[in-house]
């Protein structure tokens, strides 16, 4: 019975070495699954992705398929991947049921919520053969992401508008995944309906919430207009001087690089905290 069990044992581990060793090109439909891949160690895998899929530097070199509006099949088709790691909310589900039909692995990313990011590390890591080094990278996720939350999430709290664009003016909400970071830095928004996450929303109603801080993400060379602030210095934010910049591809993409844009978050705002005393 024991030399059963170990023989069964031995044929599902070298079953599991031949499937991960088949995973030899991927394609990547998202700027953090690229991430992601890379932290693994399997960067040089990925065969084809999508515009904005920038970092790391080694990732401007990967030939681009499509964006968020469509997807290249025949590029798909021609690239012959093993595996394509799509993006459920970010890829058009028209290209990606058509990339189902033809036969290939498709695997969809479905991360909602800062705490789902250290699942889709190991989710990715398992589909690609790399499950081990998943779990360390997982793992040092959690204890990161922890660690910010016990240091900064009960400290006095700051109120912020987030400038995500201003024309037409629109916010990040408490209600999108992006104000969890800001959460667990002990600032506050003042749009806090958890029903909203992006809503627009009225310069009138801005002045009226006189936020302590305003934070603009800045990505991809995008400028916004922040000469519309100077007229209304009563807002505590242009009072005295809190506009504050980010870099929004650390704040808006499902990959380890959060902690970085949450522990920079936590600093600048425990400065803006320590100046009000």
């Amino acid at each position: 019975m024991l030399k059963f069990s170990v023989s069964v044992f031995l044929l599902l581990f070298v079953s599991m070495v031949a499937n991960a060793k088949q995973v030899e090109r991927i394609i990547a439909l998202s700027p953090h699954s690229v991430e992601i891949l890379f932290l693994l160690g399997v960067g040089d895998k990925i065969v084809g992705t999508v515009d904005f899929a920038d970092y790391p530097e080694e990732a401007k070199s990967i030939p681009r398929i499509g964006g968020h509006t469509a997807i290249q099949i025949d590029r798909v088709l021609e690239l012959e991947p093993d595996i394509v790691i799509a993006w459920e909310s970010g890829n058009p589900t028209r290209d990606i049921e058509r990339i189902k039909e033809l036969g290939i692995v498709v695997y969809e990313s479905t991360t909602k919520e800062l705490e789902d990011i250290p699942q889709e590390i190991l989710r990715i890591g398992d589909k690609v053969g790399r499950s081990a080094e998943a779990q360390v990278q997982a793992q040092n996720y959690r204890e990161r992401l922890d660690s910010l939350r016990d240091n900064y999430q009960s400290r006095k709290p700051v109120s912020f508008f987030y400038q995500l664009w201003s024309k037409p003016l629109r916010t990040m909400a408490a209600g999108s995944w992006i104000n969890q970071m800001f959460a667990g830095c002990g600032a506050v928004n003042v749009f806090d309906d958890p029903s909203m996450d992006y809503p627009q929303v009225s310069l009138e109603s801005v002045i009226d919430l006189r936020p302590e801080v305003i934070v603009v993400p800045t990505h991809h060379g995008t400028e916004m207009d922040l000469n519309m602030w100077n007229d209304w210095p009563e807002i505590p934010a242009v009072k005295n001087d809190h506009i504050v910049f980010f870099n929004g591809d650390l704040l808006h993409r499902f990959s380890y690089r959060t902690l970085y844009g949450m522990q920079q978050i936590c600093e600048v705002f425990d400065d803006i905290r320590q100046s009000k005393k």
